[in-house]
Order: C-alpha cells, then sequence, then structure tokens
C-alpha cells in the first residue's frame, strides 16, 4: 500500500492512496485470473486493476479499499462532470458481475462473484473483492502474471487490456494461439476459447463475422497495446479450415529486444547476405521471428543453388509474400488454409495481389482465392518450373505434408 493507511479492524476498511507513484505499483494476478472468463467495461476493468495493484506482497488477507473520488477519476479516465454518476454507475455493475474461472484439477469453470461490496458516496468509492479470489490474489507462488499498472491506465478499450495480459502471460515465447471456433480446433486443447477471454459473443450478432471481429475488436486492441506498452510489434494470423477462420496466432517483441536487434542469433546471418542495418531493424519492426527465419534459410539455399543473385532484394519479397508458410496440423487429410491479415505496416499488400491478377497465370481460375494462388506461385518457386494442372500442384503439396509428418 502506497502511503498512510487508515485501518478498523472491525469492518476491515484500508484507505487507498492515489499518488505519482501509483501508475508504478505492480498488478499480480494467478494465471488462471488472467485466463478467466468475464465481460467488464474498460472503466471498470481498470477500476478493479488499481484496487489489485494496491494489495500488498505481504498482505494475508482482503480489505475493503476506500479510494478518493477525484484521485480514481483521474486514474482510470472517467468524466471529471459527471464522476459521481460513472463511478455509481461501475459499482452497481460490479456487484451484479461474476467471473468463470478454470479449476485446475477437474478442468471445469466455476463461476466467482468479482466483489461483495462496491459503493460511492461522500468523494470517496469503496471496492470489497470476494474472499473466494483470495487465492487468485494474494499468496501467490507461481503461476501468475505481474506488470506494472501504468501499463494499461492509458488505455480505453477493454478488449487492449484483456490482450496485453494475455500476451504479457507468454511474453518469454513471443507466441500463442487461440482458437475460434473451439468444436472444430479440439485437435488442439491448448488454444484457449478467444472469444471468451476477449469478453464477445461470437454466436450472435455481428461478432459470428470474423471481418467484424478484426476491425472492431482486434485492430483497435493491438494499436493501444502497440501505443501504451513494451509489446511495440503485434502481429497475428488467422488460421482457416475450409475457408472458415478457426484460430488466430499472435506473435510478437517487446521494445527491448528491437533495441538489441544486433544481438539476435539472426543478425549476423541477415549481415552475411548483404541486408543493411536499418533494413534488418525493419525486417524485425513488420515481421516475427519464426517468418524471418524459415524465409531466411530459404533465401540462403535458393542463393547457395545460384538461383538468385540479389539475397537482400529476394528476402524482401520473401517476407512479403512469406515464400515459405509454417504447416499447421488439424489431424486432417486436408490442408487448411492459413491467411496472413495484413495490419498498417503492410497494407500494400493488396495492390501486390492485383500484380498478380493481371498476370494472366494460367492456372490462376482454377485457385480458390488469392491466397491459394499465391501458394501456387511459392511452390512454383521452390520447385523451379511451371505446374501443368492444379491437381499437379495440389498432388505436390500432398506429398510436401507427407514426407514433412
Amino acid at each position: 500500500m502506497t502511503g498512510e493507511a487508515s485501518i478498523d479492524m472491525e469492518d476491515q476498511r484500508q484507505l487507498s492512496l492515489i499518488d505519482e507513484e501509483t501508475p508504478n505499483l505492480k498488478v499480480v494476478k494467478a494465471n488462471a485470473l488472467v485466463e478467466a472468463q468475464y465481460e467488464l467495461t474498460g472503466k471498470a476493468h481498470k477500476l478493479v486493476l488499481v484496487a489489485m495493484a494496491q494489495i500488498r506482497k505481504d498482505q494475508t488477507q482482503l480489505f475493503e479499499q476506500v479510494f478518493a473520488v477525484p484521485d480514481l477519476v483521474r486514474l482510470i479516465g472517467a468524466s471529471e462532470t459527471s464522476s459521481y454518476t460513472d463511478l455509481n454507475r461501475i459499482a452497481k455493475d460490479l456487484m451484479k458481475r461474476q467471473v468463470e474461472i478454470r479449476n485446475d484439477e477437474t478442468g471445469e469453470f466455476e463461476l466467482y462473484q468479482w466483489v461483495t461490496k462496491a459503493w460511492c458516496k461522500k468523494g470517496h468509492f469503496g471496492i470489497r473483492f470476494s474472499e473466494d479470489l483470495k487465492p487468485f490474489l494474494i499468496g501467490l507462488v507461481g503461476k501468475y502474471t505481474l506488470y506494472e499498472l501504468g501499463a494499461i491506465l492509458r488505455m480505453t478499450s477493454n478488449y487492449a487490456i484483456r490482450l496485453f495480459e494475455l500476451l504479457k502471460q507468454y511474453d518469454g515465447l513471443k507466441s500463442r494461439t487461440f482458437s475460434l471456433d473451439p468444436d472444430m480446433t479440439k485437435s488442439h486443447p491448448s488454444w484457449e476459447n478467444f472469444p471468451k477471454l476477449m469478453g464477445y459473443d461470437n454466436r450472435t450478432g455481428s461478432y459470428t463475422r470474423f471481418n467484424n471481429v478484426k476491425q472492431r475488436i482486434l485492430m483497435p486492441a493491438i494499436k493501444q497495446v502497440q501505443d501504451f506498452t513494451e509489446f511495440k510489434q503485434v502481429n497475428f494470423k488467422v488460421i482457416r479450415f475450409q475457408r472458415k477462420a478457426v484460430a488466430i496466432q499472435f506473435t510478437w517483441q517487446t521494445s527491448s529486444a528491437l533495441e538489441h536487434v544486433t544481438d539476435h542469433p539472426l543478425y549476423p546471418e541477415l549481415v552475411g547476405i548483404g541486408v543493411s542495418k536499418d533494413t534488418i531493424r525493419k525486417i524485425f519492426t513488420e515481421y516475427d521471428e519464426d517468418r524471418i527465419a524459415r524465409n531466411l534459410s530459404y533465401v540462403k539455399q535458393k542463393h547457395k543453388e545460384g538461383k538468385i543473385k540479389n539475397p537482400p532484394a529476394y528476402l524482401m519479397d520473401a517476407l512479403s509474400e512469406d515464400y515459405v508458410e509454417p504447416e499447421l496440423d488439424f489431424r486432417n487429410p486436408v490442408r487448411p488454409i492459413k491467411d496472413v491479415t495484413p495490419y498498417d505496416g503492410q497494407k500494400d499488400q493488396a495492390s501486390k495481389v492485383g500484380d498478380l491478377r493481371a498476370s494472366s497465370h494460367p492456372l490462376y481460375k482454377d485457385c480458390d482465392n488469392e491466397h491459394e494462388f499465391k501458394l501456387l506461385l511459392a511452390a512454383e518457386r521452390e520447385r523451379g518450373e511451371p505446374f501443368e494442372s492444379f491437381n499437379e500442384f495440389h498432388q505436390y503439396q500432398l506429398h510436401k505434408k507427407f514426407n514433412r509428418a
């Protein structure tokens, strides 16, 4: 707790002071709570996290926390002119809200109340977490996520806060995949239910269409995460099966990783084929490590075979088109269609697809979509000669798939 604390042991109230050091406080929560399923507004979520950050490391019980309204309003970005109305609304909403947390032993989700008390009056706001949440907030040893409160205070989207926490939980891995359709991705039980984690309903209404999810949830959330946190490069791939978006794979780089790009193991290899330092920094800003590594290996092999004369330029094309896409196994003989969804740094991709259309390739009309046509072109580059028929291309892909298995 920062500052002085006033404790009444009868009603277990504790004054939680907000000052210039508050953004530096640490939010610490069990991973089970990070992966919990719930819906909160952006302001309510920030208020909950402010209260979590006030929990001391040596604390053994949960107290009712009391904040001064003016300080709390400024911290969570609520309206100063209607502060009591906003905070009263948040208090009433929190009293109704529940959170579903997975039981480690059974694997089933169980319902918990967020709070047992929330109020706003006489210049103060009070909140008390449910005692049942104590194991997820106090005395944590292993399996928890920690970050500075200031990381989320400037965010206005609850989806951005949730995405940031999910990336932070897997910070060291730099990659995480979520299911968009659990019924179709049962062979990947580790893929968490993305709609449930983010708190939107994909069963009815506009969010049944992934394009709406991308425009209204994903892109705004990614922008705020990149603008306000250490995750300065967040990319995602939509994993498709029979043209349906069934999963989403995130990859990311932190600002510290980008600052030390010269220490990266791939750096000397890139320099070795003639890529400049500025271009290397650009590459690491726009693409994830796996994409760089697999396409670099492909370009080096082609250069060794004497099939390309300008490796740096060819590498940039390979990265842009992703000549060597990874296989994602669905335990199904039909290879899933994978689509890298562009964001700001890749808006020119559409024009490149237009160039492909203009090439009048004899097999263009046989491809189901632009992405499949790009795969066909990449396969032709790989084997060094064109396909005579679409069936020949299909057989080539199947041969590659089962030889790798």
